[in-house]
């Protein structure tokens, strides 16, 4: 029996993969077709809101909009570096005018702060409420392939690039927060990035194609290991 993992590392994924994938009788992920934040986060701040608190600025597109960015023309070797280079200068002058990675989220001490064209270039505006431990950031990462689930949590020293030291996780399943992310996003297989600070739960980002590099390391090799055992129910299971 055929089993098809819709795989399209886009924001939103074209018609023609969906209608493509309604022809197989199993389907990974078939209706998983906007993870857009706007979709899902419950906590956006809007233009008119009152400015209390701080608030961080992201990408409305899955890792900022690079997969929409790579199916356009891409420049030469030459012209890349020297946009790098002006793109990092004028962020050490606060002059980045469009979000195109990570790097470029921007958080602010309170709605009022935020530029006026961050509300109309496609950006969110989410309040900023971290996780801490012992003065780090708390991320939490929520791992599922159908019915097998793999939390982890990693603790780092910057609030927006939230790579660091992996952690133990207690915790066997999500909180029920995090987990209607994933029904409403109609996700099978992917990752929801969240935390809990003062008990609150505070989702960041969810994702739907998942991926590593060549040599992921023990811990990330761990995860892949336990969310292989979700293929064996889509094998198993009868057609829809």
């Amino acid at each position: 029996m055929d089993l098809l993992l819709l795989h399209v590392d886009l924001s939103v994924v074209p018609e023609a993969y969906c209608r493509f994938a309604q022809n197989h009788s199993r389907v990974i992920n078939l209706s998983a077709v906007d993870i857009r934040k706007w979709n899902y986060l419950e906590d956006l701040v809007g233009v008119d809101d009152e400015p209390s608190g701080p608030v961080i600025v992201k990408s409305n597109l899955n890792h900022g909009g690079l997969p929409e960015r790579l199916l356009g023309p891409r420049p030469s070797g030459p012209a890349r570096l020297v946009a790098g280079i002006r793109r990092r200068f004028r962020r050490r002058l606060g002059l980045v005018n469009e979000i195109r990675f990570k790097s470029d989220y921007e958080i602010f001490p309170d709605r009022g702060s935020v530029p006026a064209r961050r509300f109309i270039d496609g950006s969110v505006v989410q309040r900023f409420r971290p996780e801490r431990r012992d003065g780090d950031f708390v991320l939490r990462e929520y791992y599922f392939l159908g019915d097998v689930e793999v939390l982890s949590m990693e603790i780092g020293s910057d609030p927006i690039l939230t790579t660091g030291r992996q952690v133990d996780y207690p915790v066997a399943s999500p909180p029920p927060e995090v987990r209607a992310v994933r029904d409403r996003l109609n996700l099978d297989y992917g990752k929801i990035d969240f935390s809990c600070p003062e008990g609150k739960v505070v989702v960041y980002d969810a994702n739907k194609c998942v991926g590593t590099r060549a040599d992921p390391g023990g811990p990330v090799r761990k995860v892949a290991a336990a969310l292989s055992r979700g293929i064996d129910a889509w094998v198993h299971s009868d057609a829809s």
